[in-house]
Order: C-alpha cells, then sequence, then structure tokens
C-alpha cells in the first residue's frame, strides 16, 4: 500500500466477504508519511465446518482513508479452501421384528465441506439375507443429512418355531472412492405361523375323526338297520300272500327308497356339522389373526418457512384401531418444535434444535391407541432453519400395529 498524497493519512484495513468473519489482518489500521509505503498482512483461517463450502471464496479488504474517505477502495483476491470429509451414518430403529421384512431407516449425515455421493451395500455373515435400499445412490450436500430406507429380506423362511436373529452391516462407500463408516443392524426373524397353530390344527383333525368314528360306528349301522327291516317285512307278506305280490312289491320299493333317502338325508347332516365344525375353527383362527393386527408405519417429511408451520395426517380406517409404540423425530438442526398430536391432542413433541438425526422412542404399552376416524398428525412450527437453510426441514416416523375393531357386543331383550 502507498501514500501519494501530500500528507500523514491513517488507513482503517477491513476484510470483508464470506471469510471475513476468519480473517484477521494486523495491523488493522496503517499510518504512511506521504509517498511511503507499508504492507499488512491478512491470516484466514477457516474452521472445519459446513458454513464455508471447499473451492475458491472471493475475499476483499475495505481500505478507508481517514483524511479522504473518498478514496475508499476493495482490493480483491480468491482464497482456496480445502475440502475435508466428516460423515456419519445411524441405522433406526438397530433391531426391526418381522416374519419376511425388517423394515430399517438410514441416516446419513455429512459435516464436511464438500458434497459427498455414496453408495449403500449390505452384508450378513451367514449370507442368508438380501437387502433393498431406497435410494442405493445418495448424494449428501456440506451440512445436511439424507435419508434411505432400508429392507432385510431373510432367504429362507420360518414356518414354525422359535425366531432367528439375522445380524448384518450396512457399509457407505463413497462413489469411485473408499468405506466412509459402516453400521451394525440386526433382524429378528418371527415364524410365519403363530404358535398357536398346531393346536387348532390338532383340534380340527380330532373333531373330523370323532365325527368319523360317529358315522361308522353309530349312524351307519342304524340305517342299514332300518333299510333291511324296511324292505323284509314286505317279503313276508309276499310269501303269505302270492295273490297280493305284485301290489306288496310296489309297496317295499317305496319303502326302500323312502329309507335310502333317510340314510342319504342323515349322511348330508353330518357332512353339514363337519363343515360348521370347519368354520368355527377358522373363525377362531381369524379372530386370534386380527387380535395381533398388520404393522403400522408412516414417516411424514415437514418442510416450513421461519415463523410458519407444516403438517400432516393420516385417518384410522373405518372398523380399525392404531396403536402406536414407535415414535421417531428427525432434525436437520433447524429451531422450532416438532410435535405429534392426536386430533388437536399432543401425545410430546421435542426441540430440534438440541438434537441432529434421530430420536427414537420405543414403548413397551401403547404410547396412544387411536380409534376409527381419529388421526395421528404431525406438526411443525418452525423459528429458525439450521445454518446454511432457507426453511426448516424435519421429518417424524410412527410405526405400531393396525387391528381390526372388535364388534359391539349386544344385550338380548328380557322375555
Amino acid at each position: 500500500m502507498a501514500n501519494r498524497g501530500s500528507v500523514v493519512e491513517a488507513y482503517s484495513l477491513t476484510p470483508v466477504g464470506d471469510l471475513a468473519a476468519y480473517a484477521v489482518i494486523e495491523p488493522a489500521t496503517l499510518s504512511l508519511y506521504p509517498d511511503a509505503e507499508g504492507t499488512a498482512s491478512v491470516t484466514i483461517t477457516v474452521p472445519q465446518e459446513a458454513v464455508v463450502q471447499a473451492g475458491d471464496v472471493p475475499f476483499g479488504v475495505l481500505v478507508e482513508p481517514k483524511e479522504h474517505p473518498a478514496d475508499t477502495a476493495v482490493p480483491e483476491a480468491l482464497v482456496h479452501v480445502q475440502p475435508f470429509s466428516d460423515l456419519t451414518a445411524e441405522l433406526t430403529p438397530r433391531t426391526s421384528h418381522g416374519s419376511r421384512i425388517g423394515r430399517h431407516t438410514l441416516a446419513i449425515d455429512n459435516r464436511g465441506n464438500q458434497p459427498v455421493t455414496v453408495e449403500l451395500t449390505g452384508k450378513d455373515p451367514d449370507a442368508v439375507v438380501e437387502f433393498c435400499f431406497s435410494p442405493s445412490t445418495i448424494e449428501v450436500a456440506p451440512g445436511t443429512a439424507s435419508f434411505a430406507k432400508v429392507k432385510a429380506r431373510p432367504l429362507d423362511r420360518i414356518w414354525r418355531g422359535p425366531s432367528k436373529t439375522r445380524q448384518f452391516s450396512i457399509a457407505v462407500t463413497q462413489v469411485k472412492g473408499f468405506t466412509v463408516t459402516t453400521v451394525d443392524g440386526m433382524m429378528v426373524q418371527d415364524p410365519i405361523l403363530p404358535p398357536w397353530t398346531g393346536k387348532a390344527v390338532a383340534g380340527v383333525l380330532a373333531a373330523c375323526a370323532l365325527l368319523v368314528g360317529l358315522w361308522f360306528g353309530v349312524l351307519r349301522p342304524a340305517v342299514e338297520s332300518s333299510a333291511q327291516n324296511a324292505v323284509e317285512k314286505p317279503l313276508q307278506a309276499i310269501a303269505q300272500k302270492a295273490e297280493e305280490a305284485k301290489t306288496t312289491a310296489g309297496q317295499a320299493q317305496e319303502t326302500a327308497k323312502t329309507a335310502q333317502t333317510q340314510a342319504n338325508n342323515t349322511g348330508k347332516a353330518q357332512n353339514n356339522q363337519a363343515q360348521e365344525q370347519n368354520e368355527r375353527e377358522k373363525a377362531v383362527a381369524a379372530q386370534a389373526a386380527a387380535a395381533i393386527g398388520q404393522p403400522f408405519s408412516r414417516r411424514w417429511p415437514l418442510t416450513a418457512k421461519p415463523g410458519q408451520s407444516d403438517q400432516a395426517s393420516y385417518t384410522v380406517p373405518d372398523g380399525m384401531i392404531l396403536r402406536i409404540t414407535d415414535v421417531n423425530f428427525e432434525s436437520q438442526g433447524s429451531t422450532g418444535w416438532l410435535d405429534l398430536r392426536r386430533d388437536k391432542d399432543s401425545l410430546g413433541g421435542v426441540a430440534p434444535q438440541y438434537f441432529r438425526n434421530i430420536q427414537d422412542y420405543r414403548y413397551i404399552s401403547p404410547l396412544a391407541v387411536l380409534t376409527a376416524g381419529q388421526k395421528v398428525v404431525a406438526h411443525l412450527d418452525c423459528t429458525a432453519p439450521a445454518p446454511g437453510a432457507t426453511t426448516c426441514q424435519n421429518a417424524i416416523m410412527v410405526g405400531g400395529n393396525l387391528v381390526t375393531a372388535p364388534k359391539p357386543t349386544t344385550t338380548p331383550k328380557p322375555n
């Protein structure tokens, strides 16, 4: 820097630009005599944060003369910020349950200063599980988190017996690079048939055997004896009265037809009883399966601008009951409030600014039981986005069971 004026000049030096917060100028004020020159050193220290991305970043110094403020100048330069990587991954839930598929969510958090594209692969030590990722390739921007759905599907089925534990690991590998990190998970594979299936089948077989024995031991001999007696009486009448042979023979034929019809009707009645017993057994099995219900899982992404809110909901269908046993709150560092509601009543919430990635809550007893027509609502109030973002981006995932509501019982009217 040179003073081409005719008086002593004091120059105030101030860093400007995206790197100004990380720059130190020594000295901050430079005094020069006329026709004198001077230098000041600029030191820029960029911390390992995703606020400043890697690459060439413009930088300037505001030079303000005290005596001649109209001669203010801003010399500029480019500063090259070196890239660095800081990638972490988390699997939620760590352990899943299912007879055919285990469902998980993989969160990948990029705390580096450059975007990273990764590929997801799964591996288990016994090679008995296949994996499905949605998506399988993810680009994660600096200072953000991305999510992928993970399905672990065992190759073998378990029809009956105890559950088996399938351990596995998921590798997060940089495209055309190396494995960044791995996360371990576990799936508990349950049998397809519930434990009471054997007892139910045994009961049905025992009922069928009892009906068959009743038919061959009691009903069939009685029917045959009745038919035989019905035929013998007309034959005796024919022997005694030869003149009435034709008439008596006709009566014997009619009597035999009646006896056969009765035997057929009796057999059909027994078959109907066996069929009714089978239907009752099937109804008992269907009621037991309805009590267990079907797995329920919903994830609602929520996005809102500062000072605004966003929400999404699910309405319980007619004739169904929703039991909520799992709740995941997902955050990328925004400020506000995440709330899970039943209609307008809050079931619990968190402040997303106090955690990153996922907070997982699992309950032994259901957190809430929603009946038909009620809504489970995921609600977001955005106060301020995460650093480097323009909106609050959060999500809530709810898990549980969707079961058939019991039919109301009717009280018989007094006579």
